[in-house]
């Protein structure tokens, strides 16, 4: 009896020792398949951030190179000035390459910069004569399309390669472009290779660095192309050969799970085998979901706003310029056709501007940051507003605007006005675009939900089975090549998501032929007390505006864009003001230190120090010195709202976004100069 009884303990102990071992061994499998996945990702991770940086400076040198200017000074006659501020300066200092040279139409190194400093081509003679495979892909690949077509100009013409170069321990990533002229070039073209431009940047500490910050790689180190059991990804040249490799420590998530959780869930495994393997499925499953989360956090959202801040930085700088120019020539005298051209000039500006401003809009709205502020205001006064605002538009093209508001709908309401009136500013536009006879009518009415906006027109009509695509991205109801209006197709989506944000609803009907109707409903509240109805500003890009500043100022601006420096200098102009320009935060903290100004106006983004660190260096300043707050405004093509956050927190009093408005400009500084310093934007 008791050997029988042994003998089932003994049974059971081992069958618990069974069940155990299986449950660890389970365990331990799906630990390792889960960092194996973690790996995995990683490694995708890490092939996409390499294929982006050599994409990025492929584009970067495709936009210096896809040049008739360039072509002039490099192929035609090398102008060593002009390449050092063009290639050796401009792509270290704004594109952070480290190395670019210069080949002829020989494949002879006639120009290369270290740094964005001039060097004599036998410095880096290592460096070239690696680069050699990757000159003569880029020759090969211009000669085959010169063949193809000789006349071909622009990026019909360029030819493109990149891949990493070894030259002794160093590892660079490169890229070459050969330069031509763009379509269009009234000169003839060279009975000769074009030349090549080569520019790379060196896998050092920094690069690496930046791997562990945007894509949480721990610990990357450049490795050789052997590394025994280190995950790698290789770094290859132009022909596909791996030169070297970078490696990192991988993330083990599978592992500090199974190292924190196992005694429970051996014991857990000893009550219901069962449950301990739904257990394991559960936690190989909520793995997964955290990485595949992680992986779209990191290498979606954050290459997304980058992209989209990166896209608003360079294309408000070179607005800057030709937006600030056209409103400081129309305040000087013009005959009627150079007025009339120069109008163009700016109005297609404020165009592109306006669609800029739109897919930032968007992006602010698909990442949860849409600011939504509500306060007092006259609906009449606001509806009269922007149908007055239409007014210019409509009468060019023969229409007339109208708005009936019922008796039960006037008063005061609560909203954001900012936002309503950019709906209704949407709604009327497009009305007045597609309409090309009769008119545009704003009704505004009160039913149970709220108040109800209609915008009714008297155009063409849009057919029924178009009508759901009138809300989605970038789609217009006619997007054939025959299409008459232009535009980007966000402002009917930017409406909506608005009114949804505001808990309202839009929507549309139409028939062919009887015009169409928007349709805004909104949850307004009633106000309790009358809102005071402020007089509108007058146009302070007129000259009368600068009036405003009676003093005469003592200016500081930071800027180390030649251009932006001619642009405001040309927008000061009619100030009485004298203006100190510095290309620098250090200069300007140098300045400042030596002389007393009323305003700064502060660039952020410069060499050598920030404007956001070159604040922060003044107002520690003013603090030793027990001296009062000098305003300081930021002058930036960088506008997203977490920057601007950015620029107050380092101790800026206001803010102005490039490109730089006359009008804008004048009242920030009218502001800063007679108010207590607050933080403004314009």
């Amino acid at each position: 009896m008791f050997a029988s009884l042994n003998g089932v303990v003994g049974l059971a102990m081992a069958a618990a020792l069974v069940v155990i071992g299986a449950c660890g061994a389970l365990i331990f499998f799906t630990a390792t398949a889960v960092d194996r996945i973690a790996e995995v990702r990683e490694s995708e991770l890490l092939e996409r951030a390499i294929a982006r940086r050599f994409a990025r400076m492929t584009d970067d040198l495709t936009s210096a190179t896809v040049w008739s200017e360039a072509y002039d000074h490099i192929a035609h006659r090398l102008d060593p000035a002009w390449a050092r501020l063009n290639f050796g300066e401009y792509f270290n200092q704004y594109m952070g390459h480290d190395l670019s040279v210069v080949l002829n139409a020989q494949g002879r190194p006639v120009y290369a910069a270290v740094d964005g400093q001039d060097v004599a081509t036998w410095q880096i003679a290592g460096f070239i004569q690696a680069a050699q495979p990757l000159a003569a892909r880029v020759a090969a690949l211009s000669a085959a399309k010169v063949d193809n077509n000789s006349k071909a100009l622009g990026f019909s013409r360029v030819a493109a390669a990149h891949g990493a170069i070894r030259v002794g321990a160093r590892v660079y990533l490169a890229a070459a472009t050969t330069v031509v002229p763009e379509p269009g070039y009234a000169r003839a073209l060279l009975d000769e290779p074009d030349p090549v431009v080569i520019s790379a940047v060196e896998v050092d500490s920094d690069v690496l660095a930046s791997l562990n910050q945007d894509y949480g790689l721990a610990s990357a180190r450049l490795l050789p192309t052997s590394t025994g059991s280190v995950p790698v990804k290789h770094l290859r040249d132009v022909d596909g050969k791996p030169i070297a490799a970078i490696g990192w420590s991988p993330e083990r998530p599978g592992r500090e799970v199974y190292i924190e959780a196992r005694w429970s869930i051996f014991a857990a495994a000893l009550a219901v085998v069962l449950a301990v393997a739904i257990l394991i499925l559960r936690l190989r499953w909520v793995a997964r979901e955290l990485i595949a989360a992680r992986d779209q956090a990191e290498a979606g959202t954050r290459a997304k706003s980058d992209f989209i801040a990166n896209m608003s930085h360079e294309i408000r700088t070179p607005l800057n310029g030709v937006l600030g120019m056209a409103q400081a020539m129309e305040s000087h005298p013009l005959i009627d056709e150079q007025r009339e051209r120069l109008t163009v000039i700016r109005k297609s500006g404020e165009v592109l501007l306006g669609v800029l401003n739109d897919v930032l809009d968007i992006s602010k709205i698909e990442a949860g940051k849409l600011d939504i502020s509500v306060a007092p205001f006259d609906l009449e006064t606001l509806g009269r507003e922007v149908c007055d605002a239409f007014e210019g538009m409509a009468s060019g093209k023969g229409l007339s605007v109208e708005m009936s508001i019922e008796p039960e709908a006037c008063g005061a309401w609560i909203g954001d006005t900012l936002r309503l009136r950019q709906v209704l500013s949407n709604l009327l536009s497009n009305a007045i675009k597609f309409t090309d006879v009769g008119g545009v009518t704003l009704k505004i009415d009160v039913e149970s939900f709220g108040v109800r906006f209609e915008v009714i027109d008297t155009g063409a009509g849009i057919k029924q089975s178009q009508l759901p695509a009138l809300f989605e991205k970038f789609v217009q109801a006619d997007a054939s090549s025959t299409r008459r209006h232009g535009g980007t197709g966000l402002g009917l989506p930017i409406s909506r998501a608005l009114v949804e944000s505001m808990g309202g609803r839009l929507a549309a009907s139409s028939r062919p032929g009887f015009g169409s109707v928007f349709t805004a409903t909104l949850p307004l509240p009633r106000a309790k007390t009358t809102p005071q109805i402020e007089t509108p500003q007058a146009d302070l890009s007129e000259p009368e505006a600068t009036t405003r500043i009676e003093a005469r100022l003592r200016i500081l601006a930071a800027e180390d864009n030649l251009t932006n420096q001619l642009v405001l200098s040309s927008l000061l102009g009619p100030l009485d003001v004298d203006v100190t320009f510095v290309v620098n935060g250090r200069e300007a903290v140098a300045a400042f230190s030596h002389a007393s100004f009323d305003v700064i106006l502060m660039d952020i983004q410069m060499p050598e120090l920030s404007g956001d660190a070159a604040t922060r260096a003044i107002r520690s300043l003013e603090a030793e010195r027990g001296l009062a707050r000098t305003p300081i405004l930021a002058l930036s093509a960088n506008v997203m709202t977490d920057q601007v956050a950015d620029y107050l927190a380092a101790g800026m009093d206001g803010f102005v976004a490039k490109p730089l408005g006359a009008a804008a400009l004048y009242e920030a500084l009218q502001q800063a100069t007679t108010e207590p310093a607050t933080s403004v934007a314009a």
